[in-house]
């Protein structure tokens, strides 16, 4: 009976673990491009152009927000798209007074070339992180968000990382999804050819010489 007892709390002990690495997360898509683990109960919302998927974890929250970009100036190189990242961090924290931005460095979602970054507030009762992964293509920007209560980093981590590990987009999202010039590798079609030409340059002068080249008898 004994061995029984310590069979099952290992068996129970067992379950919640593996319960607690998958998080309970299934995927979710975001649109025919992007998907991302989500729990089972989440709640959806669409306003001009703007979707957003939001649901309770077991140690924080999850936010996705899909929101069309407005026609104006397009991203014309990696420069820019350095500045668009900066801009969205500085301004959402302008919008949240005693807010700091963290750990901001880029990383790379896919083929997609992403931001990284945490926003820390402190309202008075307890410090929040907000862990955000920022998508931007050039028609649509993704938001990946996070929600934590600082105090419980430790426990959050496991989550967080089980939600943005699951961030999946197409292979058709490339850099050149995300501004226009994009620098070509060296060997270019262009530069195929041209190599080409002088090669072939090269051997019908190397066969002129030697057909010219005079007979010793």
């Amino acid at each position: 009976m004994k061995k029984l007892l310590i069979l099952c709390s290992l068996f129970l002990l067992v379950r919640q673990a593996d319960a607690q690495t998958k998080y309970y997360l299934s995927p979710v898509k975001i649109d025919d491009k992007v998907t991302v683990s989500l729990p089972q109960e989440r709640v959806k919302n669409d306003t001009l152009g703007q979707q957003t998927i939001s649901a309770h974890g077991s140690y924080g929250s999850m936010l996705v927000i899909r929101a069309v970009n407005a026609k104006s100036k397009a991203v014309k190189n990696e420069s820019g798209l350095d500045d668009v990242f900066e801009s969205y961090t500085k301004n959402l924290q302008k919008s949240l007074p005693n807010s700091e931005i963290i750990n901001s460095h880029d990383t790379v979602i896919g083929k997609l070339k992403a931001r990284d970054f945490i926003l820390q507030v402190d309202s008075g009762s307890g410090v929040q992180s907000r862990h955000f992964n920022l998508v931007y293509t050039k028609n649509v920007t993704y938001t990946f968000e996070y929600l934590y209560d600082e105090y419980r980093k430790d426990m959050a981590a496991g989550e967080a990382k089980a939600f943005f590990s699951s961030i999946k987009v197409s292979d058709d999202l490339t850099t050149a999804s995300q501004y226009i010039t994009v620098a070509p590798g060296f060997f270019t079609p262009l530069i195929k050819i041209i190599m080409g030409a002088l090669i072939l340059a090269i051997i019908i002068g190397v066969i002129v010489l030697v057909r010219r080249k005079p007979e010793f008898g």
